[in-house]
């Protein structure tokens, strides 16, 4: 074969390379702005990106998995995970890069606990499971209103639960779906509907107290609702995409009173792209709370200011991107965004909340779900954890991909 013949034959399969796919680990001494560098992708993309884009691209973690797909040699697409819901896709179009956030597909897959009582039950799920991650997830379930400290040796405990999975591997917290807890052989059942747990006959489990140690509070006294929670995955009533919602929305009329939720030191007061004017102020235990979309701060207050819990320091409105009268609040902890209802104090709550309507039509069709569930774990005389459980009726069934 000629040499002319030989280069031809090279090239042809230089061009004809199929698309292909290989995984990298983000590396800790990584910036954004430099892996694009390093790809030849214009860091406009990142330049072009609003406050909230941005933010979220220092979710990346060191030691992350991110994929490259190349044809020919050149990059084509671009996957980077930014939370365990959303990740950042960079894709080659014909008139050059474009970046956005897509939600990730993943595989959910049913499983069982089923342990007895020995000594004090969350070791006695440490035991089994090599986590304290369930021990403390019931005692979040039941809310501390059944009396965990009367359960006697023996007493059953079982968790039926979704985890997720990607490429086979595990990932973010399992979710515990029903689960049952015996306290001297009576049984206190826990279903889950729309976020809350509710008994068997619709009855909400609610704490009989409540105490944070972290002393924050709730930024506005007087709220309408809730209008957004926190998640790492929120489909955009305005931009008409997926992003992360990084804080609490409370809605509230116009000119409302912003509070400190603790004190602290201001560290940030300006516009601030799409969460319009922001104060930020930070606390100990590098913890920083930020309060954004404020019609006008309140005076006397700059950089550097101290604050105690409870001042006064802004006013609701709608200043950046926002679709009504609210304040939009983050809690970030060693610069991450953590879910703030978690730090917040909540006043006693002693009304009771009952199922009525199509709400305990919808709970009764759960419980007739897992009814023959718990018959068939209950009549297992081994601890059913995890792996052992494809016993179960309910473990290990694989349901569809959700995108």
């Amino acid at each position: 074969m000629s040499i002319k013949s030989l280069l031809i034959l090279l090239l042809l399969l230089i061009f004809n390379q199929p698309l292909f796919s290989k995984e990298y680990k983000w590396s800790s001494k990584r910036t954004f702005l430099g892996f694009l560098k390093e790809h030849h992708i214009p860091q406009k993309i990142y330049y072009n990106m609003d406050s909230k884009d941005k933010e979220l691209i220092q979710e990346i973690k060191a030691g992350q998995s991110y994929s490259i797909i190349r044809e020919k040699g050149k990059i084509k697409r671009i996957t980077i995970p930014v939370s365990d819901e959303l990740m950042l896709e960079i894709r080659k179009e014909k008139k050059g890069f474009k970046a956005k956030y897509i939600p990730i597909p993943y595989q959910l897959i049913e499983k069982t606990i089923s342990i007895r009582k020995n000594k004090d039950f969350k070791k006695d799920l440490y035991n089994a499971t090599k986590t304290w991650y369930y021990g403390k997830e019931l005692e979040a379930v039941y809310s501390k209103s059944i009396p965990f400290h009367k359960m006697k040796k023996g007493d059953r405990i079982i968790i039926f639960y979704t985890q997720k999975y990607r490429h086979h591997k595990a990932y973010s917290s399992p979710q515990i779906d029903a689960c049952l807890i015996e306290i001297n052989k009576k049984p206190f059942y826990g279903f889950l509907l729309n976020d809350k747990y509710y008994d068997s006959r619709g009855k909400q489990y609610q704490r009989t107290f409540v105490y944070n140690k972290s002393g924050f509070i709730r930024p506005i006294r007087n709220i309408k609702r809730i209008s957004s929670g926190f998640t790492q995955r929120r489909y955009h009533p305005i931009l008409h995409r997926y992003r992360a919602h990084l804080g609490i929305d409370y809605a509230a009329r116009r000119g409302t009173k912003i509070i400190a939720s603790a004190g602290g030191r201001i560290v940030y007061r300006g516009w601030k792209g799409g969460y319009g004017r922001v104060i930020e102020i930070k606390h100990k235990n590098n913890i920083k709370t930020l309060y954004a979309h404020q019609s006008r701060f309140a005076s006397g207050l700059h950089i550097g200011s101290w604050v105690s819990q409870g001042k006064v320091i802004g006013y609701v409105g709608t200043s950046g991107r926002s679709t009504g009268p609210h304040l939009h609040f983050g809690l970030y902890k060693n610069g991450h965004a953590i879910n703030p209802a978690r730090y917040i104090r909540k006043k006693k709550t002693l009304k009771q909340v009952k199922l009525r309507g199509s709400k305990y039509k919808a709970l009764r069709k759960l419980v007739r779900h897992y009814r023959p569930q718990f018959k068939e774990v209950k009549a297992q005389k081994n601890n059913i954890v995890k792996k052992e459980s494809q016993k179960c009726l309910n473990c290990f069934k694989k349901l569809p991909a959700r995108n």
